[in-house]
């Protein structure tokens, strides 16, 4: 997912580079005002922090900065930003479309749809008010045109994702997110604490406390435990949870040969032999995507450790998951 996301656009070098200069200078004099933490990246893991304010460039995931008006339900926004795991889902209307709306300093604020899929939450929504402005760089703002906080006084666990800047449809502004919640437990319902900080030039506090409903998944219990052909190593793998668009793989290590400088490592292919995409691999758990139109009817799990240049590989699993 996500493999072709730049193939076809055309990227326009000077603009781009003037962008990314601008940008620069727009984050060293707001930096001032406030601390922010840059996004991680899909493959990275997510650190803990309080208050994580998570930005990218808007150049990014709003190319052209098309206009709305011509897509405005909830899977074209998510197309808009390019965004698959959310044009995906709703296009099998499994996006709940809510009007949780918030006003301060003349702007009203609402969050108009959530998803929650075991590892990701996303969100769209949209602003609306008289003092809004075009001009989201500068003195006035943050690049994407928006800053949010994750923190509820409690609960410290970094969230990391990517965001869609701004963009203006009509009288109003409206926005994407989709959010990895690789600290949260993979519960059935999950507390949302949001406040957006900042919205297009003002300064306010929108703060939302969402509720939302995991998508249905299934679990298959697996109790396999995988060997090296020398029996120095082993693990074991204790279950598999499969959502609509993600997959969280649980697993053991139980012998290692204490080597100093050993890593494990996983592969995981689908039945055409191709490797899925790993968004996170803990001491305990990986966390792999799943194209929600055409999920893999099994997939082998390629468990191996590195050892400087040489690789000790593993017995390797297929499950079924049909």
């Amino acid at each position: 997912m996500g493999k072709d996301l730049f193939n076809e656009m055309e990227i326009p070098t000077h603009e781009l580079r003037s962008a990314i200069e601008k940008g620069i200078e727009r984050g060293d004099k707001f930096r001032k005002k406030r601390k922010y933490i840059q996004p991680l990246k899909r493959t990275s893991l997510i650190t803990s922090g309080a208050a994580a304010v998570l930005l990218v460039s808007g150049f990014i995931f709003s190319p052209i900065n098309q206009v709305l008006a011509q897509v405005p339900i909830i899977g074209g926004i998510y197309e808009n930003y390019q965004m698959p795991i959310g044009q995906d889902l709703a296009e099998e209307q499994l996006i709940t479309e809510i009007n949780e709306t918030v006003e301060d300093n003349g702007v009203k604020m609402s969050i108009t749809s959530i998803f929650y899929d075991g590892s990701y939450v996303g969100l769209t929504f949209k602003a609306s008010g008289e003092n809004l402005s075009d001009t989201f760089g500068g003195e006035t703002g943050p690049e994407p045109g928006y800053a949010y906080e994750m923190f509820d006084g409690k609960d410290e666990s970094g969230w990391g994702g990517v965001m869609g800047t701004l963009t203006k449809q009509g009288n109003d502004y409206v926005g994407a997110m989709i959010l990895e919640t690789r600290n949260v437990k993979n519960s059935e319902e999950l507390t949302l604490p949001i406040t957006f900080t900042h919205m297009a030039g003002v300064f306010g506090e929108w703060s939302f406390n969402l509720s939302v409903k995991k998508l249905p998944s299934r679990e298959i219990e697996l109790n396999q435990t995988l060997h090296s052909s020398n029996n120095d190593y082993s693990l074991l793998l204790r279950d598999i949870n499969i959502g609509k668009t993600n997959a969280i793989l649980t697993y053991e290590e139980i012998e290692t040969a204490g080597v100093e400088g050993e890593n494990l490592h996983f592969a995981i292919v689908d039945e055409q032999g191709e490797n899925l995409s790993l968004n996170s691999v803990s001491n305990s758990t990986i966390i792999f995507e799943i194209d929600s139109k055409k999920p893999p009817k099994f997939i082998q799990v390629q468990p191996s450790y590195k050892l400087g240049n040489k690789e000790v590989h593993l017995d390797a699993l297929t499950i079924d998951l049909k």
